[in-house]
Parts: C-alpha cells; structure tokens; sequence
C-alpha cells in the first residue's frame, strides 16, 4: 500500500521523531486503502488520471458501461474533503476529525529502552554476544475520528457503496491497515439524508471510523552517552600459540554472524 505521506520537516529528524500518524498519515492512509479497494472492483471501478486523481471526464457521448473494464472514466470520485467541490457521483469523501492524545503510560513509556545485539570474536574463533543498549524509547497513543461520506443520486447505490466500505474497515482491510500503524477500533454509520440537485434527488450517509494511532521517538544513547565498556572473558584459552593479546579482532553484527553459517 502506497500513499503520499512522508516527513517533509527536519524537525522530526532534530526531534528523533520515528513515527507520529495523527493526522495526514491517517487521513491518506484511510483514502488510498478506498482507492485501492475498488479499484479491483468491475462495476464500482476506481480509475486515476496520470497524476494519481479520479479520472473525472465528461460522460455525455460515453456510453452506460463506460469504466466497466476499461479506463475510459472512473466509475466511483474517490477523495478528501475541501479539495474541490464533489461534482461526480458517486462520490466517496474523506475527512478527518477531531483527535485526543491518549498516553500509554503515566510517564509516556520514559525508561524503555531499544537493545540491539554486539557480537565479539576472539582469534580462537570463540564468540561472545552481548546485548547494548541503543535507544531510549518515548511513546503514545493518539485516539480520533475519519468520516467517510458516501454520495449516490440513487438509494441503492449508496447503500451499496456504504456496506462494502463497512465491511472493508472492519474485516477485509483490518490487518493490512494494523501494519500500517493504524487500528480501526469501531464503525459506525450515520442516517441518510435527501437533497435536490437540478433535476434529481442526491442522497448521503457517512461511515464513522474511530481510529487509534502511535507516535514515537527514538533517542540514540550515543547522544546521551558518551561511552560504553565492555569486559569480555573467553575463559580458558586452547594449547598452542595464543592470539595476540587475546585481543578482538573482529567486531560483526548479528546479522553478519547469520550469513555466515
């Protein structure tokens, strides 16, 4: 899964920020998981344009089934809100709400500390393993809402495209949305409501995500330490012609140890 979010700001690498998804990485998270979703579909197909935006054209010569296994039109505008005025129905909007820090702990996990493995071996080939400390770990929750809003001039349409989006966040899209850092705690919907546009009716519903999310910081202790030693014994030693020193000649990660068997 592919979305635009990224750190643009230096203030998360000054800061050793490593993860904060409040809200832009939620909110794009939640619509290009919608766009990928129906973008498998036949009859609901979710077609882009080169830069990546629904394929938005002007239907009047095209025929009913345009879309339909073809990239002439999108056949669902799927989109955040305030971007432009949804003019292409159906219209699938997502917005973002309102969000609460929520701690993990009464001190914010300050304590924790990220271990990584230092591997020492001597000139006999014996190894040593020893665990080192390498981040001081900060961390919290963030717990909020994303609408969806679904808008369809037909009523089956729209409770149509409102089931298959409940479903999504609540079973079929759960998981790979939980590795992407983001929980779909609960789904709700609101009521419909009717309204006139021009000639005909258009009719809206939304889905009501309540969300959880994760912020961290990963402070290297080499910035807060400035040495660590470390005593390493072999023991006894074999017959023959020591190394030099019993000194280490060899410092490996254990990812190199691995590779090596």
């Amino acid at each position: 899964m592919v979305s635009n979010a990224f750190f643009k700001s230096s203030l998360n690498r000054i800061n050793s920020i490593v993860q904060n998804t409040m809200n832009l990485h939620s909110k794009e998270l939640i619509l290009f998981s919608l766009r990928d979703f129906f973008s498998k579909d036949d009859f609901y197909r979710f077609n882009t344009d080169p830069y990546g935006y629904p394929k938005v054209v002007d239907v009047t010569d095209l025929p009913l089934e345009a879309g339909i296994g073809d990239d002439a039109t999108t056949r669902v505008c799927i989109q955040e809100a305030f971007r432009q005025e949804a003019d292409f129905y159906p219209a699938i909007i997502v917005k973002t709400g309102a969000f609460n820090s929520v701690p993990i702990s009464m001190n914010r996990e300050t304590g924790t500390i990220q271990w990584d493995n230092l591997i020492f071996q001597d000139g006999y080939g014996n190894i040593k393993t020893y665990r080192t400390p390498s981040y001081f770990i900060f961390a919290g929750a963030w717990e909020g809402t994303i609408s969806i809003d679904v808008l369809a001039r037909d009523m089956r349409t729209k409770d149509d495209l409102m089931d298959l989006i409940s479903l999504y966040f609540v079973d079929v899209g759960f998981n790979e949305l939980v590795k992407e850092g983001l929980i779909v705690l609960n789904v709700s919907t609101s009521g419909v409501s009717e309204t006139d546009d021009r000639n005909s009716k258009l009719f809206k519903d939304t889905v009501n995500l309540k969300i959880r999310t994760e912020w961290a910081r990963n402070i290297n202790i080499s910035t807060v330490v400035e040495v660590i030693n470390f005593a390493v014994e072999f023991g006894q030693v074999p017959d023959g012609i020591p190394a030099a020193n019993l000194t280490i000649n060899a410092e490996q990660t254990l990812v190199e140890i691995l590779a090596n068997l």
